[in-house]
């Protein structure tokens, strides 16, 4: 049983979280367990296209939150038809998380405005990891603002001096959390207890309006451990005066 109280804020999972390559599943059971914020899931470039075209035939009504995640891997070449096809998400309204290493153009990027958040890496990148890092990719897109990845910046500095930094140099661009624990092949786990320590201690920080989206990997588990990494998550971004530390 968790020692903490449950938070009021929006908190949600990513569609290829829940159900690898099949987004209708993840949000029809969402939808049956009340979760209020979704991030629609296109990781691999070939799950573009066809999630785009199925954005109309998508129950996304009851969600107070709704956000899009770019592919994660695309050549310089597919750059263009990426964006092209990201248009939709954008007339929607919708913020679209993407990795910088995939921003080959950066005034390619621009019209999406402050709809389009950059991702703080994990260690398998070479940009976009550390505090200067994403203060050069904020020169090129002024207008951009932050998805923050706790488990990353945990993963490169487990001094978590490193989420430190980011947090407070970028307090006013956080539009979105995303939240898990990595492995040392930087796959999505669930929450432990460590994790969610680690995390709370910034908690006070997090912006409170911004949505929390659950990374973990729980393809085919059971609803009890999907509504625990829930309360986990939740856990982890509410604000207290336990276990707060200065960095």
């Amino acid at each position: 049983m968790s020692a903490f109280r449950k938070s009021n804020r929006l908190t949600g999972f990513s569609t290829g979280a829940l159900e690898k390559g099949n987004y209708r599943k993840a949000i029809d059971w969402m939808g049956e367990h009340e979760v209020n914020t979704v991030e629609l899931s296109a990781l691999r470039f070939d799950e573009l296209e066809p999630l785009i075209k199925g954005l109309d035939g998508i129950h996304i009504e009851g969600f107070e939150s709704v956000s899009f995640h770019a592919p994660s891997r695309f050549c310089v070449e597919k750059e263009k038809r990426v964006i092209e096809l990201l248009q939709p998400v954008y007339e929607r309204g919708w913020n679209i998380v993407v990795h910088p290493d995939v921003i080959y153009h950066p005034d390619s990027w621009k019209h999406f405005g402050s709809q389009l958040l950059i991702e703080n890496m994990d260690r398998r990148k070479a940009t976009g990891r550390t505090t200067e890092e994403l203060k050069q990719w904020f020169e090129r897109l002024p207008e951009a603002r932050l998805c923050l990845d706790v488990a990353h910046a945990r993963q490169l500095d487990t001094s978590m001096r490193l989420l430190g930094s980011i947090v407070h140099t970028f307090a006013e661009r956080i539009a979105e959390i995303h939240i898990s624990e990595l492995d040392a092949h930087c796959r999505h786990h669930p929450l432990s207890s460590g994790s969610v320590e680690d995390y709370h201690s910034f908690a006070q920080f997090y912006p409170e309006n911004v949505p929390v989206i659950i990374e973990s990997m729980l393809d085919g588990a059971r609803s009890s451990l999907r509504e625990e990494e829930r309360h986990l998550a939740e856990d982890s971004v509410r604000a207290s005066k336990m276990f707060d530390k200065a960095y």
